[in-house]
Order: structure tokens, then sequence, then C-alpha cells
């Protein structure tokens, strides 16, 4: 796979989470946890916001990077298929320690983009 394109689709679905994030965290909050306490609701929605900024802004490293040539552009893709390995990993060690639940869906969704990093850094 081409660098720029793997480069423009974790860059797209990034920043479009990122913005989903932002805009509507409650109504994100409500989907990802039903029964959230309403003690929990404002705290829980600015994390989700502080989490949408961090997924806007690594799909705009993205989207920036997808013009370099080639060996620069793998390095960024190694880079960002690496965290967000190291952010499924972290789920699954909040999992581990009883946290609560694994967020299947987001972590397929993170799989999927560091396949794509990889497989465009690297072949």
């Amino acid at each position: 796979m081409d660098t720029n394109i793997a480069l423009t689709i974790i860059g797209v679905i990034l920043s479009f989470i990122g913005v989903v994030f932002i805009a509507i965290p409650k109504v994100v909050n409500e989907k990802v946890d039903p029964d959230l306490p309403s003690d929990a609701v404002h705290i829980a929605a600015m994390f989700r916001t502080a989490n949408g900024g961090f997924g806007f802004a690594l799909g705009m490293v993205a989207i920036y990077c997808r013009n370099l040539p080639v060996e620069y552009a793998s390095i960024v893709l190694l880079s960002l298929g690496t965290g967000l390995l190291i952010v499924n990993l972290s789920l699954i060690s909040g999992k581990i320690r009883g946290y609560g639940d694994l967020p299947i869906p987001p972590m397929i969704l993170l799989l999927g983009l560091t396949v794509i990093a990889y497989y465009a850094a690297l072949f």
C-alpha cells in the first residue's frame, strides 16, 4: 500500500473520531457506558474531549505527513502504528487490572489502523 494512501486513511479516521469526541462527548459516553453515574457525566465528558483532542492531533499529523518522501513517511507510519498498538495494549492492561470491560469495536478499529500503518511502512 502506498504511504500516501495509508496516511490519508489513518488521518481521516483519527480526525473524524477526534471531532466526534470533541463535539458530542456526552453522547459518545452514553453509547459507550449507558450506566454511567450522573456524578461522573461531566468528568467523563472532559476525558472524552481530551481523548478527542489527541485523536484529532494524530489525525492531522498523518494528513500533513502524507506527501513526505517514502522513507520519511514510513517512519511516521511506524510511529503511528506503534502508538496505536500501545493504546490497544493499554486498554488490555486496564482489563487485566480490573478497571472494566474491553471496548472491542474501538480496539478492532485501532488494530486495523495499526495493520495499515505497518503494512504501508514495511512493504
